[in-house]
């Protein structure tokens, strides 16, 4: 559905994009991704500190969760994970202490030779031959171990704690590995076809809570598996619409990672921009089909294996849903094509006002024109978001329960994208 099509013609974008988003997102301009957007990875270039432990998270009905994550020399306490970010052929070390009461581990699918404090890491079994870890473990109370492995291919990889995996992924300990080719880092792989715009370059990890597990491990009480029921689904470790909120927002200092996508369209006359890329990993035991509003992504790879590699077939596909399945990762292209040029004698579009009485326009980002880059007034005494004419498209989970907090619609797996003019959108 393209929204502002539905603007146009006289309908107003009210709860959606005024009263819900209003509050959370922080106003960008420039041509280029500013501070605050985008991929935030872990300073460290490979070797990396991380303390597992406990702490809250804030949800955006005002509740506020016990939930499990990570100290790192960022961050006193996050979640999710921190977003560990080499090359190929890095050599990655990963310090884990556990301040946890329990055990507690790190595995990392896709990567090649994993060792645990010099021992290659394997699944642990008590004396019955029960695993009880698939991956060696830090001792609760403070114990330590070390990961170390060497990336062998690019991608988009997930990590996560590999001892008592239900609990301790519900609870938090899991984050995002990004993998970069040798041949450059806005490439996602080492085909020049998979090259993106600098600093456009954004990630969406999907993960859900169950406060009542929460409040189970909180308080020591036994978790009842059967009656598992999710009531928030997070982006990045938020919930709309803290989505769009920036990197590192103040008022959300355990959830660092915004996931608002910022674009800009090609250049029609044949200039140089290139297409974002959205990385997706869902953490979730279900598909997540995700769907950009107003523009398909091309799929250019799944489980960090490219579909339109050198050499082969393409295999690649544009998709208005990406449908990352559970535990599985997906890379896509987000390409922006302006096709509506406004012109005010060959190409003129009216946009009236709708003449009902009780049309409200409160708190949107529309800017009163189909056409990207052309700003027109709003009615008088009417709040507007909209910087220079700019477009926003809604982006959210296709399975509609999960854009919701706690049942109520329009949160959850829910965020921005926005589209500046090619010119990019000077700061008023």
């Amino acid at each position: 559905m393209n929204l502002r099509r539905l603007l146009a013609g006289g309908l107003s974008l009210t709860v959606l994009t005024g009263a819900l988003f209003t509050a959370a997102v922080a106003p960008s301009s420039g041509a280029t991704a500013v501070a605050g957007e985008g991929i935030v990875c872990e300073p460290g270039n490979g070797s990396y500190t991380m303390t597992a432990t406990a702490g809250r998270m804030s949800t955006p009905d005002g509740n506020s969760l016990y939930t499990w994550g990570y100290h790192t020399p960022t961050h006193e306490f996050q979640n999710t994970a921190p977003t560990l970010c080499v090359t190929v052929g890095t050599s990655v070390r990963i310090a884990l202490r556990n301040d946890l009461t329990e055990d507690t581990s790190l595995m990392f699918p896709g990567m090649p030779n994993v060792q645990a404090d010099g021992v290659e890491s394997a699944p642990l079994s008590d004396a019955t031959g029960r695993v009880t870890s698939l991956a060696p473990v830090a001792p609760a109370n403070g114990g330590m171990i070390t990961y170390t492995f060497t990336p062998d291919k690019p991608g988009t990889y997930l990590y996560e704690s590999g001892t008592d995996v239900n609990k301790q992924v519900e609870m938090g300990l899991f984050g995002a590995l990004i993998v970069r080719p040798l041949a450059s880092a806005t490439q996602a792989y080492n085909d020049p076809r998979t090259a993106f715009e600098p600093n456009r370059e954004f990630l969406h990890v999907l993960s859900q809570v169950d406060p009542d597990i929460h409040v189970a491990v909180e308080f020591g009480k036994p978790i009842d598996w059967s009656t598992y029921s999710p009531k928030y689904f997070l982006l990045n470790g938020r919930s709309a619409p803290d989505t769009v909120s920036p990197n590192d927002a103040a008022w959300l200092p355990s959830q660092p990672y915004g996931s608002m996508v910022h674009v800009r369209p090609q250049d029609p006359n044949g200039g140089d921009t290139l297409p974002a890329l959205v990385r997706y990993i869902n953490v979730m035991n279900t598909d997540a089909a995700f769907h950009p509003h107003g523009n398909t992504e091309r799929v250019i790879a799944e489980d960090s294996s490219p579909l339109d590699a050198v050499g082969s077939g393409d295999k690649s596909y544009g998709s208005f849903l990406v449908d990352v399945g559970a535990s599985r990762t997906v890379d896509a292209m987000f390409t922006w094509y302006d096709v509506e040029h406004y012109d005010p004698i060959s190409n003129p579009i009216p946009v009236a006002l709708s003449p009902f009485q009780d049309l409200m326009i409160k708190g949107t980002w529309y800017a009163m024109s189909p056409y990207l880059g052309v700003q027109q007034n709003l009615p008088a005494g009417t709040t507007q978001f909209n910087q220079c004419g700019e477009y926003y498209h809604m982006a959210h989970n296709h399975a509609l329960d999960k854009a919701t907090n706690f049942g109520a619609t329009f949160g959850g797996q829910m965020t921005l994208i926005r589209i500046d003019p090619l010119n990019g959108c000077p700061a008023k």
